[in-house]
């Protein structure tokens, strides 16, 4: 069983996204970064493919969301 903490989870898809969406000056820096955030991605969910990591990631996260309404 995997132990993940869901708030870096979130924060490293957010982060994603973002990395995604907008451009920037320091386009390498940003590439970069966003090579680090798929590997780490791709480490708490066990996919080596990055898409396939971040598809994880969501459903790991919208599962865990429903989990903590229910127990509310």
């Amino acid at each position: 069983m995997r132990l993940i903490n869901y708030r870096v989870l979130r924060d490293l898809v957010h982060e994603h996204q973002h990395l995604t969406e907008t451009g920037s000056a320091a386009h390498g820096r940003r590439e970069s970064r966003l090579a680090d955030v798929a590997y780490t991605l791709g480490v708490y969910t066990g996919h080596r493919d990055p898409a396939a990591a971040l598809r994880e990631a969501r459903r790991l996260l919208r599962a865990h969301d429903a989990e903590y309404r229910r127990a509310a």
